[in-house]
């Protein structure tokens, strides 16, 4: 089921335009924090999915954990240049990190719409 808001945790201001669009293309608002993990953020409003970035898959719990306690209930899209590419590695970076989904950077919009489960858009 597609999210209506995407928060896309994303260092990369070129990255961040270019997801921000992507979404927006299929009806989805993307939400970008302006502090990090804080309560400001949590007051962002209901969250359908997280984006996020992770530079250094080793200490992706670091990363992801605050994320975790703000909005526990919004699956987890993990993004980084240092994941392999290819079904078998992501699902089983998938299962490393507990979170819904990988991406191998740099990925397609394509590949984001499959992982936020936004049917029939394949371009």
């Amino acid at each position: 089921m597609k999210p209506e808001r995407v928060l896309v945790v994303e260092p990369d201001a070129l990255l961040r335009a270019l997801v921000a669009e992507w979404l927006e293309q299929v009806g989805i608002h993307a939400v970008f924090p302006t502090n990090g993990p804080c309560e400001a953020t949590a007051k962002l409003g209901s969250i359908g999915a997280i984006v996020i970035d992770i530079p250094s898959p080793p200490r992706a719990d670091l990363a992801l954990q605050p994320w975790r306690r703000l909005f526990p209930n919004a699956p987890i899209i993990a993004a980084s240049a240092r994941f392999a590419a290819g079904r078998d590695a992501d699902d089983a970076m998938a299962g490393r990190l507990a979170v819904t989904k990988v991406l191998a950077k740099p990925y397609s919009r394509r590949e984001l719409y499959a992982a936020l489960g936004v049917p029939g858009h394949g371009r």
